[in-house]
């Protein structure tokens, strides 16, 4: 009895902390971001943007259809505004990465400080997993591939590279999610 009560209580901190960080646990949005970079890492800014947008909708219907709203006014404004200043400072880092040719990629630096700050802040309930660090370290690690003699490829790497980190941190953060959370009754 006093074993199923410690799992009981266990169980409850657990969907708790998911709760509390349940707006960047939506990580089908988050892989879908991914997805949408990696196409435009082969080539198309148009079909990026829509396979992005797609997946934001998408995504926000079906963790409001699942799990319904729980997020705070609050939370949804730190996540946009957090969300806009990520898009202007890679933006930027990637058009230096096209106009300048420095022998250091921009971009996955830019993007790599920005996923330890988004980790910082938004997993602090449920914490950062093994998943996390080593996306992390791919996209900073691809930084130096113009030293590597993958300077060809220029700002691509850092796009492929940020895309498949957010597609592994996606799909990640939807497994914790959907393993921690119940869906809403239907009515």
């Amino acid at each position: 009895m006093t074993n199923q009560m410690q799992q009981s209580t266990e169980d409850l901190r657990r969907t708790a902390a998911v709760a509390a960080d349940y707006e960047v646990l939506q990580g089908l949005i988050t892989a879908s971001t991914g997805v949408g970079l990696v196409v435009w890492a082969f080539g198309s800014s148009t079909w990026a943007t829509i396979v992005i947008a797609l997946g934001v909708a998408v995504g926000v219907g079906y963790y409001q259809k699942r799990f319904g709203k729980a997020v705070s006014r609050h939370s949804a404004l730190l996540t946009i505004a957090y969300a806009l200043v990520a898009v202007v400072v890679c933006g930027t880092a990637y058009s230096i990465d096209r106009a300048l040719g420095l022998p250091v990629l921009v971009l996955p630096l830019a993007a790599g400080a920005l996923l330890a700050v988004g980790y910082r802040w938004g997993y602090r309930h449920v914490g950062v997993g093994p998943a996390h660090w080593v996306a992390l370290a791919v996209v900073v690690l691809s930084a130096f591939a113009p030293l590597v003699g993958l300077d060809g490829l220029r700002e691509r790497v850092g796009l492929f590279s940020l895309g498949l980190a957010l597609v592994v941190v996606g799909l990640v953060d939807h497994a914790r999610l959907v393993a921690s959370m119940k869906p809403v009754p239907r009515d």
